[in-house]
Order: structure tokens, then sequence, then C-alpha cells
């Protein structure tokens, strides 16, 4: 079975962003960080920099166990750098926009380890999201939202139940859990479409094929989402005992949003892999990986599909 981040060093990500420098009320800057989330580094520099978190922000989320560089924004920001044992912050220039989710790439240097033959390369992945998206309860408080089970969303957040709303009303990123149901709904979806080799994971399976397949952009299920261009969504409705108006929560107005589009397929842009002997588990190979991936696709899925078969 292959073996990927058994050390830091082997998962390296790195921003792919242009920005415009200009006289401007953002401060821009590079982060590079080792074994921290992006809101956890973002809660040191609010802390270090003397900011609100409001005023920071970021074009892409970045792996907790890996080496990463990505830019920031900060409205106001400092004309300075910061460095800390698992965290530097290089300041960059000024310009007039803030960063924004997504509209980047990323580049991946990635060691998989723990490899008993060589595995032929890819040039496409099913567009799913990874383990990474769903923490622990994530799924089950964001249906619980569309339920309208405020009090079994409050007791998995760990909040008081007598008031329920008013607690959930306190949670900031509250948006978040809904979408991460959202995202398993999409993915089953994308594994019902594909019909080939199933892989699993701890929410079902991914499903994968060989052949070249065209892309298509694939709604995250809301109220809005058209069932008749989108036909595997009845079944996965009726499995989760959910309909469209669910999505309307009338209780949490800022839950209520237009229905988002997501890529099904991804070419794999620059992809090379180079075998060696592995160091560290013995008569094994490693492969040596470097590729490019657009914004909010996941490496793990290219791996998982090149090195499972």
């Amino acid at each position: 079975m292959f073996i990927i981040k058994h050390l830091t060093k082997d998962f390296i990500v790195e921003e792919e962003l242009k920005l415009n420098f200009e006289e401007g009320n953002y401060s821009y800057y590079l982060l590079k960080k080792e074994n921290l989330t992006t809101q956890k580094a973002l809660e040191i520099i609010s802390k270090e920099f003397h900011i609100s978190l409001k005023y920071i922000n970021v074009a892409g989320l970045k792996d907790k166990n890996a080496i990463t560089s990505q830019y920031i924004s900060i409205y106001k920001g400092k004309e300075s750098n910061l460095n800390l044992n698992n965290l530097s912050l290089e300041f960059l220039g000024k310009g007039k926009e803030r960063l924004k989710l997504g509209s980047l790439k990323n580049k991946f240097k990635i060691v998989v380890r723990n490899l008993d033959k060589k595995y032929e390369k890819i040039n496409f992945i099913e567009n799913y999201y990874d383990e990474q998206r769903f923490s622990k309860h994530n799924i089950e408080i964001g249906k619980a939202l569309i339920k309208r089970d405020f009090k079994k969303a409050c007791l998995l957040l760990g909040l008081e139940t007598e008031n329920p709303l008013n607690e959930l009303f306190k949670i900031k990123k509250l948006k978040f859990y809904l979408h991460s149901y959202q995202s398993f709904l999409f993915n089953e979806y994308l594994s019902n479409m594909i019909n080939g080799e199933k892989i699993n994971y701890s929410l079902g399976y991914f499903s994968f094929s060989q052949k070249q397949i065209k892309n298509i952009k694939i709604p995250l299920l809301n109220f809005d989402t058209d069932l008749n261009k989108f036909p595997y969504y009845k079944e996965i409705m009726k499995k989760e005992n959910i309909k469209l108006d669910d999505f309307i929560v009338k209780q949490i107005p800022s839950l209520i949003d237009e229905s988002k589009e997501r890529d099904s397929i991804i070419k794999i842009k620059d992809l090379k892999v180079k075998y060696e002997k592995d160091e560290l588990f013995k008569d094994k190979l490693k492969a040596n990986l470097s590729f490019s991936l657009p914004s909010g696709s996941y490496a793990t899925i290219l791996i998982k599909k090149m090195f499972s078969s």
C-alpha cells in the first residue's frame, strides 16, 4: 500500500498566483508554513500583527501536514516580515484588491513511498473532495442544519441547547458545515456518474475511469438545482431523505445561497514522475512527482487514482 506524507518534506505545495502591485490599501505577503493549517497560521499572524482576522484574506487553503507556500493580503497591513518556528511571512508590496478564494494554480512536489512497482502516468482525475474536506461531524452538522434539527447541530458542536438558534448564530463559519454536506453529496453524484474502478474512503467510495471523460460542471446540490439536468441527485436525495426546499433555511438566512458549480474532471498539468529506491522502506520504490492542479482540486485524489490500481 502506498504511503504519502511519511515525512513533512514529502508533500510540498506552492501557490502560483499573479499579483498586481500598485498603490492601495492592501499589503501582499508570501506565507510559508509547515505542520500548520492555513487557518491556524492566519490566527498566529493576526495575533503577532495585532490585527483582526477579518482583515486577512487568502486565495486558497493549504494542507497541514506539508510544507506550503501561499499568498495572503492584509488590509492596511504592516510593511514588515515575520519569522517564527514553523511560519514565515515576507512582505511583497501593495495593491488595490484583497485576495479572494479561487483563480489560482497549485504546484505540487510529492514523494509516494512503499511501492512494489512502477505505475502508469495518468492525465486527468475525477474532481472529488477528499477526506481533508470532512472533519469530524461536519457532514452531520450540515445535514442537521437543513433538516432544521438545530438542537442536534448544537450537540454536535458542543453548544448549549436551551436556545439552539441563538447558540448557532454565534458560530462565525456556520456555512462551512453546509458546504461540507454539499461536498459529500457532490462526491456521491460523481461516483454514481463514473462507471469505473471503485476505491473506498471513509464516506463511501470514489469511482475512477481510465478512459478520458468529457468534463461537465455539476452543481453542489441546492434549492435551485435542476434535477432534470442532473438526475443522479434524485436517488441520492431519496437515500438521504432530503428535498430541495430543505436548503432554504429561513431561520438562518446566511445559509441561503445560490448553487455553485464544480468541474467533474480535471486535467493534470506538467506531470513528471521519477522512481527511485525507497531509503525508508526496504526493497520498495518511491515515486517523486511534480504537477499542477487548479485551486480546490486535491492532489491526494491524484495519488489515490494513480497508485491504487
